[in-house]
Parts: structure tokens; C-alpha cells; sequence
């Protein structure tokens, strides 16, 4: 079949196998980022776990985040590993530290290549991947001055 006939399948979604992953997938569904604060010590955390990495105290709330980051690190994509992503590419998977104190993994979207700065200011988006499915991306944060 010709790739133009070949119809474009959808993006994956996340499919944790953890009660507590499936929670922090679950929570960003209200169009907000939430992470783990350790009841004991405050400490924030990502990816969820039972246990607090700091004190190692099994007990936590969730708390909605500021959304607001820096870019830590990231990589220029130039080639698409799932069919679903073609359309995207050239696309940049980004690593952003997070006013919280944690790093995410996620994509920096509607930024120039020629932008892309450590510690650029970004803050939270969401990109629809079905009628029911919000993705937490970045986007560069135009309400602040860039840092350098």
C-alpha cells in the first residue's frame, strides 16, 4: 500500500501498570499537572512511588503544580519511532525542572529551535491525543523574561 493511502494510526496513550501511576495519569485529565508531596517531609515527587525517595515515609497527598518550569535538558527529534508522531517531527523531547523541584519528561512544543536555552521559562499545555486523553507538554512561558 502506498504510504499516502495508509491511514495514520492514533498516539499511544500511557498504559501504567501501578494503581499510583494510573492515579497521576488520571488527575491530569482536569487539564492540571499533579505530583506526590511527602506528608512527612514536604518533599515533591515524580515519577509516583509508595515511598518517599528523601525519608522514605509511604505517606503523600497530592498537590496540583504551578506548571510553571525551566528546560533542563533536550534533543531535537528528526525521526519518528511510531507512525503517529510522523506529522510532528521535527519535534523536541524535553527534560523540565519544575518550581516544585522535580523533572519531567514531556515535549516542548510551539518553540523555535533557535529558542531552545537552558532554562528557558516554559509552562504547562496539554495536547489532546483522542476525544478523551489530555498529555501534559511545555510550551516556552511568553509572560516571562527569558533566563540566561
Amino acid at each position: 500500500m502506498r504510504a499516502s493511502a495508509q491511514q495514520v494510526p492514533p498516539k499511544p496513550k500511557p498504559r501504567p501498570q501501578d494503581p499510583v501511576e494510573q492515579e497521576f495519569w488520571n488527575r491530569c485529565q482536569d487539564g492540571n499537572l499533579y505530583f506526590q508531596r511527602c506528608s512527612e517531609c514536604g518533599t515533591f515527587r515524580h515519577l509516583p512511588r509508595y515511598m518517599c525517595a528523601h525519608c522514605g515515609s509511604p505517606d503523600f497527598s497530592w498537590e496540583q503544580s504551578s506548571g510553571k518550569g525551566t528546560l533542563f535538558s533536550w534533543t531535537v527529534t528528526h525521526q519518528a519511532l511510531h507512525p503517529a508522531f510522523a506529522a510532528d517531527i521535527p519535534f523536541i523531547a524535553a527534560v523540565i525542572e519544575l518550581e516544585e523541584g522535580v523533572r519531567m519528561a514531556t515535549r516542548l512544543i510551539n518553540c523555535d529551535h533557535d529558542k531552545l536555552a537552558l532554562n528557558l521559562p516554559v509552562t504547562l499545555d496539554f495536547e489532546l491525543i483522542d476525544a478523551d486523553f489530555r498529555l501534559p507538554v511545555f510550551r516556552p512561558d511568553t509572560n516571562l523574561p527569558e533566563k540566561g
